[in-house]
């Protein structure tokens, strides 16, 4: 690999790109948006991946061009694949005013159902997508949801008042989508469905905004001071030299959860910091850091699901054991999520460890497996080449209960 430096990344002021069409309740109003993925400002999107479209909506919706602008106070519906509902991505979006949506390839398994409980218990709603029949397997999973989105057009006509029943009586929110004549529409409110979609009401609606990347050092920093519980006061002055990480903190700010559902005027650093959540500025910093020019995550997803897995091994790891501090966490945490990193920026290893401005116990841990964080990171990669016994033996040695060590070998 050629050596370069971790800052030579992409122009920052790229165009990036979000649809948004609307979401209409039984008497016509706008209640909500989808959100979609669009690569150019014109026409639909070439959907490749549908984890590096989910996650470029997200950084483009909340970090270019704001919720705020797409959807004002509205709910935003977003199409998720399997391996997002799994991540850590939705919780950097504010759960009370998100639809994650299930798409059809998404297999219903109990896994998911205990997943979608997960995410229902954090405020999320969940909605089943593209539905064309009440299937043994839709009927089992539908406790799991809130809404259900009937593919409108793909249904027979003489089937759909039963089929709206049934769910209604399952006490589901009702979506018609794909909706293209006024007797479309008019059928659908006379069955009885809650939420009406598609191009009789309006065709996606394209919005752009700047691409806002700061500098992966930065990045780095602010992730790092989170990450050891630093106070406030110390990751505010280390925002101010980055000023596009600043505009990004505002709007995870400005789309948060805030006390009585009402909107506070931020006049300081500190005060952003307070209402986004440290912990939702960590989430966001490690999207960050496996974004690319194009807003879409570098390298292939498996590499960012592998590097976000080993930094959820090293916290839950961490935390299992008995002298485990939170600041050992978030630092196993960390350790975890920059591991892989040097591979995205296509870097040789010490020369991109060299750079990053964090401390002595993640270096030595990344570079030469060293210390309890080495440790673990050496279990992690145990464990992704299906090695179990021999990371079952490694965590015994680090004197980890029994129970323990089935808690950390299920958890990846």
């Amino acid at each position: 690999m050629n050596s370069v430096s971790i800052e030579a990344v992409a122009p920052d002021d790229a165009d990036v790109f979000v649809a948004r069409q609307p979401v209409m309740d039984r008497a016509g109003r706008v209640v909500a948006y989808e959100l979609l993925f669009r690569d150019g400002p014109t026409g639909g999107a070439r959907i490749g991946d549908e984890l590096r479209c989910t996650t470029a909506v997200i950084e483009r919706a909340v970090g270019s061009i704001g919720l705020e602008r797409l959807a004002g106070s509205k709910a935003c519906f977003l199409n998720c694949p399997r391996d997002f509902l799994f991540s850590d991505y939705p919780y950097v979006l504010p759960a009370s005013r998100f639809v994650l949506e299930i798409l059809e390839s998404v297999e219903l398994t109990s896994d998911l159902s205990r997943r979608c409980s997960e995410l229902r218990g954090a405020g999320f709603q969940i909605a089943l997508d593209d539905v064309r029949s009440m299937t043994d397997e839709v009927r089992w999973f539908l406790p799991s949801v809130d809404i259900v989105k009937i593919d409108w057009p793909f249904v027979e006509r003489a089937e759909l008042p039963e089929l709206v029943s049934q769910f209604k009586r399952a006490g589901k929110v009702v979506l018609a989508e794909k909706i293209e004549t006024a007797e479309d529409a008019e059928h659908a409110r006379q069955l009885g469905c809650d939420l009406l979609q598609g191009y009789y009401f309006a065709k996606p609606q394209i919005l752009s905004g700047k691409r806002a990347m700061p500098p992966v050092k930065a990045i780095l920093h602010v992730f790092d001071l989170v990450g050891a519980d630093a106070p406030l006061g110390s990751i505010a002055r280390a925002l101010k030299e980055t000023p596009m990480l600043v505009a990004q903190l505002l709007r995870l700010a400005n789309s948060s959860e805030q006390p009585n559902g009402k909107t506070e005027r931020i006049s300081s650093l500190k005060q952003a910091l307070s209402i986004a959540g440290s912990r939702r500025l960590l989430h966001w910093c490690g999207l960050l850091l496996y974004v690319g020019r194009d807003g879409l995550p570098v390298e292939d997803d498996p590499l960012v699901l592998l590097a976000q897995r080993r930094a959820h091994f090293m916290e839950e790891a961490i935390d299992a054991m008995p002298d485990g501090s939170r600041s050992l966490a978030s630092a196993g945490y960390l350790t975890g999520m920059l591991s892989l990193l040097h591979v995205a920026y296509h870097m040789e290893l010490r020369s991109f460890v060299d750079e990053l401005p964090v401390s002595d116990s993640i270096r030595l841990a990344i570079l030469n497996g060293g210390g309890v964080l080495g440790e673990l990171l050496s279990v992690a990669t145990l464990l992704e080449r299906g090695d179990v016994d021999a990371a079952t033996g490694r965590l015994q040695q680090l004197e980890f209960s029994p129970a323990g060590v089935r808690k950390i070998v299920e958890c990846y």
